[in-house]
């Protein structure tokens, strides 16, 4: 059996246990918020992004205008747009993605199509242009376009995690896996959520099935800048990685980059309590209440216990605002300046 740790910030991360650390972190029970939209009419929401002042959210369960756009001063949806089938622009496995210069890019991981929305306010319409891409990858599972011509991928079968495009070619690989054994189901361990703030140029990365998260510097060359291991344990079977039944699955289940903070929904055991990884995702009642709020250093600053559950984060790297989809009790689209 393998056991990784890191004891001095273990208990910060995973909240599990008291430390004299916490006592530093603040803590808040009654926060101000506000109710962006309380029209998010889904069974299930998917991803949503943010990019001045229109929050982008991902039906997935629907085949017609699939993407919604809500404009956030307005507390209004202001468009519906893409279709998933088999025509030549639609979508079958779409990806969304936001554009360094302003638009909303949908990817299909099952054929070349990169399709960019453009938002033309003249008329109150997104403006599509469609591209075939030369860099196709099916095992991608998070897409970022950091700029003009680069463009990312989170690449969770690959010996390393990241692989930097520019201009359709297929340049830097990064980041080691934090689990270095050889492994059948590296597309399995390594899904996580990826983020991106161009103007500190920092990658963000948090893992879906264990407790981990790592900074990277763009500046210097994808260097790792600091990362925090929590507690796990797992043994291979078979050539399969398995997790022990006390690991912690999906602690950090999203995660938005503000300007100044990095914020991850994630439990706060101390006031909701524990749950039993079988329970996880049963229902909407398993969902985690509390924001945890870290700055570019891995350095907890506040947890936010907010009075119902939440689902989807995304934020705005120009100010300290996140956005949440919350269900209370229907979903709703929300705001909090941290």
């Amino acid at each position: 059996m393998k056991k990784t740790y890191l004891p001095i910030l273990l208990s910060l991360f995973l909240g599990f246990s008291c430390t004299s650390k916490e006592q530093e972190v603040q803590r808040i029970s009654d926060p101000t918020y506000q109710i962006v939209s309380d029209s998010i009419y889904t069974r299930m929401p998917g991803k949503i992004l943010y990019q001045d002042g229109i929050v982008f959210w991902e039906d997935p369960t629907a085949f017609d205008n699939f993407m919604h756009a809500i404009d956030v001063r307005k507390k209004t949806e202001i468009a519906a747009f893409a279709n998933k089938g088999e025509g030549p622009y639609d979508f079958t496995a779409p990806l969304v993605s936001l554009s360094p210069k302003g638009g909303f890019y949908l990817t299909d991981l099952n054929k070349p199509l990169e399709i960019l929305y453009l938002w033309n306010p003249a008329d109150s319409t997104f403006v599509s242009d469609a591209r075939k891409i030369q860099n196709h990858n099916r095992n991608v599972t998070r897409m970022l376009h950091l700029n003009e011509s680069q463009v990312l991928h989170h690449c969770p079968m690959n010996d390393k995690l990241f692989l930097l495009y520019t201009d359709d070619v297929a340049g830097t690989s990064f980041g080691d896996r934090p689990i270095q054994d050889e492994m059948n189901n590296p597309y399995d361990v390594f899904q996580g959520n990826v983020e991106y703030n161009p103007d500190r140029k920092e990658l963000v990365y948090s893992a879906l099935s264990f407790p981990y998260i790592a900074v990277f510097n763009g500046e210097k060359d994808w260097a790792l800048k600091t990362e925090v291991k929590g507690h796990y344990d797992y043994r291979i079977n078979e050539g399969d990685l398995r997790f022990s039944p006390d690991t912690q699955r999906g602690v950090a289940m999203e995660m938005a980059l503000t300007q100044d903070y990095i914020v991850l929904l994630q439990r706060d055991t101390q006031v909701e309590g524990t749950i039993d990884n079988k329970e996880r995702g049963r229902s909407m009642k398993s969902l985690p209440h509390s924001l945890f709020v870290y700055d570019y250093n891995l350095k907890l600053t506040k947890i936010i216990n907010m009075p119902f559950p939440m689902l989807r984060l995304c934020g705005d790297v120009k100010t300290n605002t996140v956005y949440a989809m919350a269900i209370n009790p229907e979903f709703e689209l929300i705001s909090m300046d941290l």
